[in-house]
């Protein structure tokens, strides 16, 4: 991921953020903070957040906001800290209240360590439910890895 703009301000559920990836060429990407400073048991770690990035590409850095939509999810959903946003690879571009719409109806995860599906509080589910996750703790070095294995290209580590 490319560094766009370092920033220390609190997250809010709603946020729209942009990211860029060399292997997206000269266009933005998108993702949302669905929840915020996470307690412990709802997550993998104490403070951290749930986001979503999506498909959708933009040579604006603010997106058309009705292309983020649940059913473009690039990747599943991930459990990220703040440190993307420290390190300037994700940039707040615009707050939107979420509504119901742009959450999906479940979300899932397969915790490792228990080896069972859980939704985004740590619930145990009956059954796995697209798209799933892992309950796990993603860097923004294992998110960029993630971009570039849904978009089909080596990852910048490489």
């Amino acid at each position: 991921m490319e560094i766009l703009k370092p920033s220390r301000r609190k997250l809010r559920e709603g946020d729209v953020f942009a990211f860029r990836v060399p292997q997206a060429g000269e266009y933005f990407m998108f993702g949302r903070v669905i929840r915020v400073d996470m307690p412990m048991g709802d997550s993998p770690m104490p403070g951290d957040n749930l986001i979503y990035l999506y498909g959708h590409r933009s040579k604006e850095k603010v997106p058309e906001l009705g292309a983020l939509t649940v059913d473009d999810l690039l990747v599943p959903p991930k459990f990220i800290n703040r440190q993307p946003w420290l390190k300037g690879f994700f940039e707040n571009v615009v707050h939107v209240p979420l509504e119901d719409s742009d959450v999906l109806a479940m979300h899932c995860f397969y915790n490792p360590v228990k080896k069972v599906y859980v939704n985004d509080r740590g619930d145990v589910l009956n059954e796995r439910i697209e798209p799933c996750g892992f309950f796990a703790l993603d860097s923004y070095l294992t998110l960029d890895d993630a971009i570039s294995e849904a978009l089909g290209v080596a990852p910048a580590s490489d």
